[in-house]
């Protein structure tokens, strides 16, 4: 075979190999992205959950603490406003999570 036809068929193979390396770098590159946003959303996820436990916990013990006969002391409305604003929070992560999901649908 002439020098020019090895030369050519190397350069096309090499042209080959070099674009499957590309394409699966930008899929790995995707995927990554993906798990971390994916990750993102579920530590936001947590936070908010435990958010709303705590504002749970505090409404219960306000209410355990008038039950018992204690004073509350302005309890019940602290209790109240982290319970609604934890709420709220929640709701507005849930209505973004979802807008999203449409947006790319």
């Amino acid at each position: 075979m002439d020098d020019t036809v090895v030369t050519a068929l190397a350069t096309v193979m090499v042209a080959v190999i070099e674009s499957a390396a590309a394409w699966d770098r930008r899929q790995t590159r995707r995927e990554r992205q993906r798990v971390e946003r994916r990750a993102a959303r579920r530590a936001e996820e947590s936070r908010l959950s435990m958010d709303l436990m705590s504002a749970n916990c505090a409404l219960a013990l306000t209410t355990a603490k008038k039950l018992a006969g204690m004073h509350t002391n302005g309890d019940v409305e602290e209790a109240m406003t982290a319970a609604r604003e934890a709420q709220e929070a929640y709701i507005d992560f849930i209505h973004r999570q979802a807008a999203d999901q449409v947006a790319k649908a």
